[in-house]
């Protein structure tokens, strides 16, 4: 009779027993893990980037960008994050043979299976990351919009273009060294001589695109306002001063990382990530069943 009693509470301790979370990656958890993840928290975070031509950058360093930022947010808010959309529209770069054309359409049709797969699995506060990719918004904030439409849960776009210029950073903020540290990714970036000039020069018959400048100086330009195509495959680059060795990159990656997470942490997004709920909230109580 005791050991009648006693194999229940056995069995139901091993069917409680949970591995620990040893990253905050969805694709690398077991379901267990993440059923378990689901009853603290339904937050998750989805990087989007490019894969194109950035000179002697890496090709997607704007992937690698908002990877960074979206493991930094999870990790700070305790949430998970899961790999989003690699290779959304290019714009300017798309005639580079180290580019990876997928059209806004496109993207935005794998965004939105993704968005709505997340939502039926349990993660109601989705929060889409881009940063240093300017047509993202085309994908992202269209996706963003047309997904409420349909389903009316309010999920959100963070934009890091728009966040970074109002903190005002120093020039050489070593971000992108910080972005790669933090995606184990750090040796994809080129130290001082790894290229020579000539790769970088400028082919000696091709003239300059006046129109395009001129419309530049009048504000008139970029992938959401006119369509155009860089010149030359290493024109989009704005590599800088490079790292004399291994041991430098390695600190601007230790330096930009810090500031990454610092940044990430003045955004409050524990605070936003409530207040995401609550508008949900509202929203299903007061607003849903007036569209109906």
């Amino acid at each position: 009779m005791y050991l009648l009693i006693v194999l229940p509470i056995i069995a139901s301790s091993l069917l409680a027993q949970i591995r620990p979370l040893h990253t905050r990656d969805l694709t690398r958890l077991a379901h267990p893990q993440v059923e378990a993840q689901l009853k603290t928290s339904d937050v998750i975070f989805i990087p989007v980037g490019a894969v194109e031509t950035n000179g002697t950058q890496p090709s997607g360093r704007d992937y690698v960008y908002a990877l960074a930022y979206a493991m930094t947010m999870a990790e700070q808010t305790g949430a998970l994050f899961t790999p989003g959309l690699v290779w959304s529209y290019p714009g300017t770069t798309g005639l580079a043979s180290s580019s990876i054309y997928l059209s806004p359409q496109a993207g935005i049709v794998h965004l939105k299976q993704l968005a709505t797969s997340l939502l039926r699995q349990g993660f109601r506060r989705q929060v889409y990351i881009s940063a240093s990719h300017g047509p993202a918004p085309l994908t992202i904030g269209t996706m963003i919009r047309e997904f409420f439409e349909d389903t009316h849960v309010p999920i959100l776009y963070i934009n890091m273009d728009s966040v970074l210029p109002r903190l005002k950073l120093p020039p050489d903020n070593h971000l992108l060294y910080g972005a790669h540290t933090i995606t184990g990714r750090i040796e994809d970036l080129p130290i001082k001589g790894d290229y020579g000039a000539a790769i970088e020069a400028k082919p000696a018959n091709l003239p300059d695109n006046e129109g395009l400048a001129e419309l530049g100086k009048l504000g008139f330009s970029g992938s959401l306002t006119l369509g155009s195509y860089i010149p030359h495959v290493m024109a989009h680059s704005g590599t800088g001063a490079l790292p004399v060795n291994s041991d430098e990159r390695k600190k601007w990656g230790d330096q930009g990382a810090d500031l990454l997470r610092k940044i990430v942490r003045d955004m409050k997004l524990t605070e936003a990530m409530t207040a995401l709920r609550k508008h949900d909230q509202f929203t299903q109580k007061y607003i849903v069943n007036k569209t109906k």
